[in-house]
């Protein structure tokens, strides 16, 4: 049997018209992508950083990079005043445990 586990991760993203293109980009992981819409721009760099985060999860980096761009655990978090940007993005995680389990 397998089960699926999703969670999602909140990145604070910068959007602007460059031309005919909008470009979408979260800063703190220098991850791009362009679209001929505002929205289109943010879907697309919201399935780029998919994309990034699945192949970091895969080739065991990915705890590296998040801790790289600041992301701490909620137990340190709740100690500080966090303050949310103005844009974001939630980026899917999903993980799919493939093993047998067992009751």
């Amino acid at each position: 049997m397998k089960a699926t586990v999703t969670s999602t991760i909140s990145f604070p993203i910068d959007v602007k018209k460059e031309n005919r293109y909008h470009l979408a980009s979260c800063p703190i992981l220098d991850v791009w992508a362009c679209g001929e819409t505002h929205q289109g721009a943010v879907d697309n760099l919201k399935e780029t950083l998919q994309v990034f985060l699945a192949y970091c999860f895969d080739h065991g980096t990915l705890e590296m990079v998040l801790k790289g761009c600041g992301l701490t655990t909620l137990k340190r978090a709740l100690c500080q005043n966090p303050t949310r940007p103005i844009n974001e993005i939630d980026v899917p995680l999903p993980f799919v445990i493939d093993q047998s389990l067992s009751n």
